[in-house]
């Protein structure tokens, strides 16, 4: 039985503690989320030329290489990191630790795993196979530098989720793009760089995001003190901090890492079994169908720590409102991408890259069904139980690899595409059980839009654009 049901049996009003009822809440993160995914749309309008730059000036080859070296330093950065980011922005939604010790504990651990991982990854590169090729391998080595960046922008975006600061993440975001866009146009018109200049465009811009949050932690600490006297910005983490970061992190660090690999692991294997001018193809085709994932982020970045700070009860009538609201939109514009993805691959980055339209095209389900996934991962992750996400990820990956080695020597990229379909379906299928069983809500319920939804999406819209919305 649905939190609300029981609520209603036991003649307890559904509000709650902070004066807002279930209908508040879903209006809450409805505003919220169509707020980060306009920020997110106007990313994209800025991402869009960035790409097409990109593919055009570099063509398959220099797309393959540049989304290789950032791929690889990614990914060593957000393991490394140890879920430590997702814990910070939990703690701060609870209130469980001040914001100054936060500050210290992100600044002390941003140079310790750097000292870390920076030599882990270049011992990685020399004795990975898929790194020996003389043009890719100094940009995967120029990629290292990518990981202090990398770890100071997580625990930033932590701490504007944790204070639940959606405009400054919105912002900071953004800012990070229009940068990325304007050094990409001096690397490709004005210097000539390549792939490599590409690269090096790329890790100037991201230093923006660690910049804005500095900023924001700045103004946070000014309004934190009491009688007037700002909070100190920064203060040494006190003993239980580290623990309490780790023990939280690490419950679904292992889940998010194999959510990582199941999202990008078949690049690794299209670029060591089919080679780099695939990979350029499928780059291409996963960049296009990710931009619908952009629906189900705008609401998982504002569900986890609004569900972080809510009653089981509330948190059990929530999510499934927000979850067949974001799977609902993000199949309709699945429709739409399907039946545009032809005219729109042409004319982004000309027929030269028709070759990854069948790929684009058979990842579009993917990621609709994806979404799911991603809903509840903001679920188990604001109930502190991460565990099952951990458990569904885990088969998925498992699934996905066996599918890769299966169908990509045979298929090539449409045969990744197809890999990775499955095995988002199959997580999120995973998870809508674990969610059944922790919260008593049906699938269906859970899953299938509503006419209240309609009414409550017609409510929150009219409410924006009223002149005291």
């Amino acid at each position: 039985m649905s939190g609300r049901r029981e609520r209603e049996t036991t003649g307890e009003p559904v509000v709650a503690a902070g004066g807002q009822d279930g209908e508040g809440h879903g209006r809450t993160v409805l505003r919220h989320s169509l707020m980060t995914f306009g920020t997110r749309m106007g990313i994209v309008l800025v991402n869009i030329p960035t790409s097409i730059l990109i593919a055009r000036t570099l063509g398959a080859d220099g797309q393959g290489i540049y989304s290789s070296a950032i791929i690889f330093p990614t990914m060593f950065a957000f393991i490394g990191l140890l879920g430590i980011d997702s814990a910070h922005t939990y703690l701060l939604s609870r209130k469980r630790y001040p914001l100054s010790a936060i500050n210290g504990q992100s600044l002390l651990l941003t140079l310790l795993f750097s000292a870390a991982l920076v030599p882990a990854y270049l011992i990685f590169l020399r004795f990975y196979d898929g790194a020996a090729d003389p043009v890719l391998r100094p940009n995967l080595t120029l990629g290292v530098a990518l990981i202090p960046v990398l770890l100071g922008k997580y625990l930033s975006i932590a701490l504007f989720l944790g204070l639940q600061r959606i405009r400054w993440f919105n912002a900071a975001n953004f800012v990070q793009a229009l940068g990325l866009l304007v050094l990409m146009c001096l690397n490709l018109f004005v210097f000539d760089g390549g792939a490599m200049g590409a690269l090096i465009a790329y890790l100037l811009s991201e230093p923006l995001v660690v910049l804005i949050g500095f900023w924001a932690a700045i103004r946070s600490s000014r309004t934190a003190g009491e009688g007037g006297v700002p909070a100190p910005l920064m203060t040494k983490p006190p003993p239980g901090l580290f623990r309490t970061s780790i023990v939280y992190g690490l419950q679904g660090h292992a889940g998010n890492i194999l959510t990582q690999f199941t999202y990008r692991f078949d690049m690794f294997l299209v670029l060591s079994i089919v080679g780099i001018h695939a990979q350029g193809f499928y780059s291409i085709s996963v960049l296009l169908a990710e931009k619908l994932s952009h629906i189900p982020q705008s609401v998982q970045v504002v569900l986890f720590p609004k569900l972080a700070s809510m009653s089981v009860e509330d948190a059990n009538e929530l999510t499934p409102r927000v979850l067949r609201s974001s799977l609902f939109l993000t199949a309709l514009a699945g429709v739409v991408l399907y039946l545009l993805s032809r005219p729109l691959l042409v004319l982004f980055y000309t027929t030269e890259f028709l070759p990854a339209l069948q790929a684009f095209r058979v990842l579009i389900p993917g990621i609709v069904m994806l979404s799911v996934a991603k809903i509840l991962s903001s679920d188990f992750s604001g109930r502190d139980k991460r565990l099952y996400q951990t458990a569904a990820t885990g088969v998925a990956f498992a699934v996905n690899i066996a599918l890769c080695f299966m169908w990509i020597p045979p298929h090539g990229i449409v045969g990744a595409a197809w890999a990775s379909t499955a095995a988002y379906t199959l997580q999120s299928v995973l998870m809508l059980i674990f969610f059944r069983r922790l919260s008593g809500n049906g699938m269906l319920e859970s899953t299938l839009v509503r006419g209240e939804d309609f009414a409550l999406y017609g409510r929150t819209l009219r409410r924006l654009t009223s002149r005291d919305g």
